[in-house]
C-alpha cells in the first residue's frame, strides 16, 4: 500500500487542526484496534453531520477512503476538497434525478460501491455511515445496505488476491455538546467485528 500523496496528507494536516481549534479536547481510544496490514471498513452513526467525517479523518492513522453521497461532491469548496480526498461518490437510487430510469441508477451505485471496495482490499480503510443521513434521534435510524454489501465485495475481491478479510470496525463518536464551540468530544475505534466471509 503506498503512502498517502502530499496532498491527502496536506488536508488531513488542515482537518485536524480545524478539529482542533473547535473542540477543546479530543479523546481517542482504540487505536490498537487498526490492523496494519490489510485494509478494512469503518462504520459509525452519524450525529453531526460534516463534522463526523472530519473527525474521523483527523484522527485514523491508516489512509482512508469516503463514500459520500454524490450530490455532496458537487458542492462548492467542499466538493473539490472531498474530491482531493479521494472520495468515491455514491449514486444511491434513492436520490435519482429526473429523468433518470432505476436500472441506470443501480448501476452507478453498484459501479460506485466496486470502486471502494478495490480500494479496501487494497489495504486502504473506507468510512461509512450506514444510517445514510446525519440526524439528532435517540436511536439509530434505518440502516442503509451499503456498509454490508461493500464490505462482501471487499472480502470477495481480498479472498480472490489471496489476502486476508478486511477489518470491520465499528466506530464511536460521542460529543460532550455537538453545537457547542470549544466543547468535548470522545472517538473511539472499537475490536474488529468477526463476520463469516464466505
Amino acid at each position: 500500500m503506498p503512502p498517502p500523496r502530499p496532498l491527502y496528507r496536506a488536508l488531513r494536516a488542515l482537518t485536524r487542526a480545524l478539529v482542533r481549534l473547535f473542540f477543546r479536547e479530543v479523546a481517542v481510544e482504540g487505536l490498537r484496534h487498526v490492523p496494519e496490514a490489510r485494509g478494512g471498513l469503518l462504520v459509525a452513526w452519524h450525529p453531526n453531520g460534516i463534522v463526523d467525517p472530519a473527525l474521523i479523518l483527523s484522527e485514523f492513522p491508516r489512509r482512508l477512503v469516503f463514500g459520500a453521497r454524490d450530490g455532496l461532491l458537487r458542492w462548492p469548496v467542499l466538493g473539490p476538497l472531498m474530491r482531493a480526498l479521494g472520495t468515491v461518490p455514491i449514486y444511491r437510487p434513492q436520490d435519482a434525478a429526473a429523468g433518470d430510469d432505476e436500472a441506470t441508477r443501480r448501476a452507478a451505485n453498484a459501479a460506485s460501491l466496486d470502486a471502494l471496495a478495490a480500494e479496501v482490499a487494497a489495504g486502504s480503510f473506507a468510512a461509512l455511515f450506514p444510517e445514510g443521513v446525519s440526524h439528532d434521534l435517540p436511536h439509530v435510524a434505518d440502516v442503509r445496505s451499503g456498509a454490508a454489501r461493500l464490505w462482501g465485495r471487499a472480502s470477495a475481491l481480498a479472498r480472490d488476491a489471496g489476502a486476508g478479510a478486511p477489518a470491520l470496525i465499528p466506530v464511536g463518536l460521542h460529543y460532550e455538546d455537538k453545537d457547542r464551540f470549544r466543547s468535548r468530544v470522545l472517538v473511539v475505534f472499537h475490536p474488529s467485528l468477526e463476520v463469516d466471509a464466505a
